[in-house]
């Protein structure tokens, strides 16, 4: 975990001085939403404003708001117009609806409605589910987010926390399968926003198929780098991928990562020597 920092504090890069960068962080405002930061971190009395992280995998997005980054159409994320774009074909008559319910399975993170010319009715929706990454020795990232916010320079320091980049992909997986099954149900679409490495990292465990794309795929996944522009960090989208539940569970089902049952088996003998060996030597001697 050596060689982490921050990225992103309150959304601007730690060499970002500026006057409004300035503003932002006194504050504690979210640039990407224009209201104040809502994560917290129970270490801290103030709003934990860490947005993206730098580590060897690159900037590694921490926070779901970081995805509501503007785009060209007013009020709606970048990403959301990615997806209407590329499902739709325009932005046109789109309106965003966020956590929307799901009868029985749970909420959708936005529901993008294409509808009819001057009429309040649906032509077309299309599902958007956010996944950022989380961290692991979250303490160092916190000490890290104190010292900065304190006025310490700490953009060529190295903290040690990491990416937990495999808990993410299971809380996704679920929601992945679970989702999915409805939406194939209905014939419909749902994309997932995700970062190229989470996606690389989801397709090298379970063994997906890698840079695939089909039309009749419900899930798609909508991917996107971090990267510099300018005085500030902005999404760049990559490509756009597609799976099936089918896929997904026969991926799991013969995943290349299965561990041996022998070698668990050799390490809980293991475990009960010295488990054993321990009571014995606890045991008072007798004559």
């Amino acid at each position: 975990m050596d060689g982490n920092r921050p990225a992103e504090i309150f959304g601007y890069p730690l060499a970002n001085r500026s006057v409004q960068a300035q503003r932002v962080r006194q504050q504690c405002q979210c640039p990407f939403r224009n209201v104040p930061c809502e994560k917290k971190s129970r270490l801290l009395d103030v709003p934990f404003g860490v947005c993206s992280v730098q580590t060897r995998a690159g900037m590694q997005v921490i926070c779901p708001r970081r995805f509501d980054e503007g785009g060209n159409v007013a009020g709606v994320p970048r990403v959301l117009e990615d997806v209407a774009k590329h499902y739709f074909g325009d932005t046109n008559n789109i309106v965003v609806f966020a956590e929307t319910r799901l009868p029985n399975v749970g909420n959708i993170d936005y529901v993008i409605v294409k509808h009819r010319p001057m009429r309040p009715e649906v032509d077309d929706f299309v599902a958007v589910e956010i996944q950022s990454d989380s961290t692991t020795g979250t303490g160092e990232l916190v000490r890290a987010f104190r010292e900065f916010t304190s006025g310490g320079d700490v953009a060529d320091r190295r903290y040690r926390f990491g990416a937990n980049t495999y808990d993410s992909i299971k809380r996704a997986v679920t929601q992945l399968m679970n989702k999915g099954i409805v939406y194939e149900q209905w014939r419909t679409k749902c994309y997932w926003v995700i970062q190229e490495y989470i996606y690389a990292n989801l397709a090298s465990r379970f063994g997906l198929a890698e840079g695939r794309y089909r039309a009749e795929d419900s899930t798609r996944f909508a991917l996107y780098s971090l990267r510099p522009r300018g005085e500030r960090l902005a999404l760049e989208a990559t490509r756009v991928l597609s799976t099936s539940v089918d896929e997904v569970y026969q991926a799991m089902r013969n995943n290349p990562g299965m561990p041996a049952k022998d070698a668990f088996v050799d390490g809980l003998n293991h475990k009960l020597q010295l488990r054993l060996a321990a009571v014995g030597a606890s045991r008072p001697n007798t004559p």
